[in-house]
């Protein structure tokens, strides 16, 4: 079945999480994804091991092929602008100024190849005061508000346990991509730079915050598990030491909670009345249903507000979710061949498309594996 970006080439000249989470979507729904590395070291995402095994490569590396070049050969350099008349979409992440300074400015590249997409990945962005600093995930997602609204309001702001700004900053990248291969197709037939920040990326994932400190001059704090626009929204210990969570976030779904747990009155509490009031009031719901779900175990909590129509869900771990109904009915994972493990589990494409899907998962290159094939492709253009 032809997969929706069939026929599209990607350079990918990224390293670690943003650039390849940008590739990765691409691939999976059938572009050609180049992964241009350096001979010997590779992507620095296959440094990121667990007990010597290169997992984040496995999973991001899917899909793509592996061509090893040093650009700082001006051979290597050449064989890669051969490339790029070939290409669609280049990617990259090096800091503002890098690209330029090795020659592959943006003016070279469309000057190679008038309709290529280039997007570049950065900290923060291209232009304005910070342009020039190099920037990990980790300082924007400090800078940007996540980390001060993450956590509990008695301990230390909290850091996420995983790259999530460049996470964001891939699929909103893979999205401008996507816009610019289409103006191209539908408008003018230009190619144009695709500039994707890691801080406005997990920036705009913040909702409201803003207008908020507009509206109120106040801002957002640290509330835990609770969320600051809707209650109950919360964690909750079972009488197995379990969790249980819980998103009451309309009307009518507290209202299915409160005759659930047998408090009707709580319909009439005037603390509880709105959800306005409810998360002034969080504190005191919270105990309440703190004390319900207490006395009973996760299954037996489930059992019961599934049958009252409450949205409630068990607090997995991935390893739960290995064979997990959920996980088993909607084909989560891909089993694919793998070297090292026999097979391994990568994500299949999401979203779903339901008459042109992604492909079926192929495993990570190994450093260069396509190298060959790749330069015999730069070798038979010419000659044509």
């Amino acid at each position: 079945m032809k997969t929706p970006l069939e026929g599209i080439r990607v350079l990918d000249l990224s390293r670690l999480v943003a650039g390849n989470v940008l590739t990765a979507q691409l691939a999976d729904f059938g572009a050609d994804v180049i992964k241009i590395e350096r001979p010997g070291r590779g992507d620095d995402l296959r440094h990121w091991r667990d007990e010597g095994v290169e997992t984040w490569w496995k999973v991001y590396g899917r899909n793509k092929r592996s061509l090893a070049l040093d650009l700082k050969d001006k051979d290597a350099l050449a064989q890669l602008k051969a490339l790029v008349p070939l290409s669609d979409v280049f990617v990259e992440n090096f800091v503002p100024g890098k690209l330029e300074a090795m020659g592959l400015g943006v003016d070279v590249l469309h000057k190679l190849n008038p309709r290529l997409v280039i997007a570049r990945v950065s900290g923060w962005g291209q232009t304005g005061p910070y342009a020039h600093k190099p920037g990990f995930g980790t300082l924007v997602e400090a800078m940007s508000g996540f980390a001060h609204l993450n956590g509990f309001p008695d301990r230390e702001p909290a850091l996420p346990p995983l790259a999530m700004a460049d996470m964001y900053a891939g699929i909103y990248g893979a999205f401008g991509v996507l816009a610019a291969l289409r103006n191209i197709e539908q408008g003018d037939g230009m190619g144009q730079v695709v500039d994707v920040a890691l801080f406005e990326s997990i920036y705009s994932t913040l909702a409201s915050e803003a207008v908020k400190f507009e509206a109120t001059g106040t801002a957002s704090i640290r509330m835990g598990n609770q969320a600051v626009n809707t209650a109950p929204r919360n964690l909750y210990v079972c009488a197995d030491g379990r969790y249980l969570a819980l998103s009451a976030s309309v009307q009518s779904m507290f209202e299915l909670l409160a005759h659930a747990i047998g408090h009707p009155g709580l319909l009439e509490d005037e603390r509880f009345l709105t959800n306005e009031d409810r998360v002034r009031n969080c504190d005191a719901l919270n105990a309440i249903l703190s004390e319900y779900f207490g006395q009973r175990s996760l299954d037996k909590n489930l059992e019961l507000m599934d049958a009252s129509g409450v949205t409630v869900g068990p607090v997995l771990s991935s390893a739960d979710l290995v064979g997990h109904p959920y996980a088993v009915g909607r084909d989560l994972f891909a089993s694919i061949a793998d070297a090292e493990l026999g097979t391994c589990s990568v994500p299949n494409p999401v979203p779903r498309l339901s008459h042109t899907p992604g492909q079926k998962p192929r495993p990570a290159p190994k450093q260069g594996e396509h190298t060959e094939a790749i330069l015999k492709l730069i070798q038979s253009t010419h000659e044509t």
